[in-house]
């Protein structure tokens, strides 16, 4: 999409804090070129809808900003404050004012508007980035077009150099109506209350449906709530969000270097003494099939092996890898060419996160929960030493200085289920389980959502929108702790229950 007014409104306060978009520092990423933002004088001035707070580069000191307009406005604005014990509340008169840029779109649905929705052919898409700020800090922020009083805010922390935090995992939202939209969004407000202190909330991918069908996106963003404007999110796209510019439209990253954001970015950021590596597995695939390789290319492994040998020779004790398309899972693509195949990630890329050091990778794309046991570079397993350790009330076991990767899947935010693969080298005395792979994992149940039936009109899955998953990640000097919840629409009062616990210390 092509771009108008990019430039930036730089001040200083007193408190001697600067801001700043487009200063060498970093560049505002889009995907496509779909013609000027022009203001329609004939529509509603509307409200803003899909913020998306997001990290740049440097988490300590950079946020990205990402909403949707009607077309009345064309202003990008963005006004910053930080949050002391003399300002309280937010107080936009003291604010930093930074402009961001407007554009037209790549999403241009025609299709009938579904109630509670909007489409982008009534939209315009702004971002903005506000960089110099201050470690460990909480701002006040708002966006929108001083021009039309026209506002949404909120609030958002920048990183901490050093000590504990926790995080939200979530994956596959994926809604294709509206009510499981309205579902999903719930996940994420559960999740929220679930973990008040969490810093950030990573998502693995299939956000939507049709990643194209810009109502979709509408149906999730629009519904999570109030808190969601009070966080960060950390996406990847996934194999339902590679329409070309779609995914780049909605979140304001810092790509590596050269690299095709059309279907999707790969990026990272570290957060304390963590380093996180976010991968997109979009990028070989030929309208959204696999070709048999490991989905990612060359210059993608190339520049995933130096991003994590500078970030361990930088200091960073824990190396967290986010994909969507994950080597080891256990469900229908367990047995897909571009994980099981000759070049598939299982036979290519967990040897490499292996070598360099990776603790943990989370994984989407097989809507099913498993956790695998640390896996070493010829594809055996760790045999584990655990310790048990109190956390947050519960005892966890720790397996101890693995020196290998975990990976988990973390079932899904959405509507869609599967069952337990029984095709992965088939043995018959194991009633399809095949021992040697699923002897991988620690964990590796039947689908939980397989007790309420197969789905109506397709015996291949259970019925849909019946369970739901999120993670609690916390990471310290020396431990890696994961709570794993599950919520289940029949019982429980829908409120989430833990289902797995398990950590790693080093």
């Amino acid at each position: 999409m092509k771009f108008f007014n990019k430039k930036v409104l730089s001040l200083f306060l007193s408190i001697g804090v600067s801001f700043g978009l487009g200063n060498g520092v970093n560049t505002v990423a889009f995907a496509a070129t779909t013609g000027v933002a022009t203001v329609d004088q004939a529509a509603p001035i509307g409200a803003i809808t899909k913020v998306m707070v997001t990290f740049l580069k440097d988490s300590t000191t950079e946020k990205g900003f990402t909403w949707y307009t009607s077309r009345k406005s064309i202003a990008s604005d963005l006004q910053v404050v930080e949050q002391t014990s003399t300002n309280p509340l937010p107080n936009f008169t003291k604010a930093i004012n930074i402009v961001g840029s407007c554009a037209i779109p790549s999403n241009k649905t025609d299709a009938p508007t579904p109630t509670g929705t909007t489409t982008s052919k009534l939209e315009y898409l702004h971002k903005a980035e506000a960089t110099g700020l201050k470690a460990n800090t909480t701002y006040f922020y708002r966006v929108g077009d001083a021009s039309l009083g026209l506002w949404s805010a909120g609030t958002f922390q920048t990183a901490s150099t050093s000590g504990a935090f926790s995080y939200i995992d979530i994956a596959d939202p994926q809604a294709k109506e509206y009510d499981e939209g309205l579902l999903a969004a719930s996940t994420f407000k559960k999740a929220l209350d679930t973990v008040p202190d969490s810093k950030f909330i990573q998502i693995s991918g299939d956000l939507v449906d049709k990643g194209n069908v810009e109502y979709e996106w509408d149906w999730l963003f629009n519904n999570i709530g109030r808190k969601f404007l009070n966080t960060t999110i950390a996406p990847i796209a996934g194999n339902h969000d590679e329409y070309k510019g779609s995914f780049t439209d909605h979140f304001d990253l810092t790509p590596a270097a050269g690299s095709d954001i059309s279907t999707g970015v790969y990026y990272s950021y570290n957060y304390s003494n963590a380093h996180f590596v976010m991968l997109n597995c979009n990028e070989t695939a030929e309208n959204g099939l696999s070709t048999g390789n490991n989905n990612l290319t060359p210059a993608q492994i190339a520049w995933l092996k130096k991003d994590i040998t500078d970030a361990k020779a930088a200091g960073s004790k824990w190396v967290i890898v986010n994909m969507h398309k994950g080597p080891y899972s256990t469900s229908n693509h367990a047995t897909d060419i571009d994980l099981a195949g000759s070049g598939g990630a299982r036979k290519t890329l967990a040897p490499i996160f292996a070598k360099l050091g990776v603790d943990l990778v989370l994984q989407g794309h097989d809507h099913i929960y498993a956790r695998s046991k640390p896996i070493k570079a010829d594809s055996t397993a760790v045999t584990e030493t655990l310790k048990t350790e109190s956390f947050q009330g519960h005892n966890v076991n720790y397996v101890q200085n693995p020196g290998a990767p975990v990976y988990l899947i973390p079932g899904t935010a959405g509507p869609k289920v599967y069952y337990k693969n029984k095709s992965i080298v088939s043995d018959p005395n194991a009633n399809g389980y095949d021992p040697k792979f699923y002897g991988l994992f620690d964990k590796a149940d039947e689908n939980h959502a397989a007790i309420y039936g197969a789905a109506t009109g397709d015996l291949s899955r259970p019925e849909r929108s019946n369970i739901q998953n999120f993670e609690s990640i916390t990471v310290d000097a020396n431990k890696l702790s994961v709570i794993s919840y599950e919520i289940d629409q029949n019982r429980n009062s829908k409120a989430p229950y833990i289902i797995d616990m398990f950590g790693i210390e080093k």
